[in-house]
């Protein structure tokens, strides 16, 4: 049976900041490394957005879906599956991964401006999407305080991710192994197209779109790729 190859945490140029990869070197680097496809989770508004905050929200958002339909425009040569999801800071260092999100849902609560997980949580109930907290036990002098959510506002956590140091991932695993009923997940991290397929996500099913990537990860179906 064939299996399908996902990458889960990527950062693009100009939407994320810190990232200077661009559509054409993505998509090159999934087909290249074998993937089927990549979810986006740029920096969103309090995180390391590369877009201007004092925007109006309508055209903050919109440079994000810009950023996204570029992707899945260069994607099309290679028949890859491009997914929008957004990563946001929600407290000093700390990030959460919104899967299942789409341009038409951020378009439509500003309130988002707000720093805080609340909303963010209450909204995934509404737009059926998940959140997975990034890299809860990154070891940086920017993460005063390393911890994971209350369960009640997240879904589940990354436990591994390339840019954390292999104590800070195997702290991750063990406390995930106390908790089993989360979602858990791994992503590259990616800002280049160097490491565009380390880690992610293995399934039997292509992930075609925001829906089929929910279904996906609430089911628990698919493989982790370790780093």
């Amino acid at each position: 049976m064939k299996k399908y190859k996902y990458q889960m945490h990527t950062h693009t140029h100009p939407c994320s900041h810190c990232s200077h990869m661009m559509p054409d070197e993505l998509t090159l680097a999934l087909h290249d490394g074998g993937y089927q496809g990549c979810v986006l989770t740029n920096h969103f508004y309090w995180g390391n957005t590369g877009i201007d905050t004092n925007l109006p929200w309508e055209e903050f958002v919109k440079a994000y879906e810009e950023d996204y339909i570029a992707c899945k425009k260069s994607a099309e040569k290679y028949g890859l599956d491009i997914i929008f999801a957004v990563e946001e800071e929600v407290e000093e260092g700390l990030e959460i991964l919104i899967y299942g999100v789409t341009p038409e849902n951020l378009y439509n609560h500003p309130e988002l401006k707000a720093y805080n997980l609340e909303n963010w949580s209450k909204l995934r109930e509404e737009w059926n999407a998940v959140i997975i907290q990034a890299h809860p036990y990154r070891n940086k002098p920017s993460i005063p305080v390393r911890k994971v959510f209350p369960h009640n506002l997240i879904d589940g956590i990354e436990i591994y991710n390339s840019g954390n140091k292999p104590e800070d991932n195997e702290e991750a695993v063990k406390y995930a192994e106390k908790h089993p009923h989360l979602i858990l997940t791994s992503g590259a991290d990616s800002h280049s197209g160097k490491n565009a397929c380390v880690g992610g996500i293995e399934t039997d099913e292509r992930i075609r779109n925001e829906k089929d990537l929910v279904k996906i990860l609430k089911s628990k179906d698919f493989e982790i790729i370790k780093i």
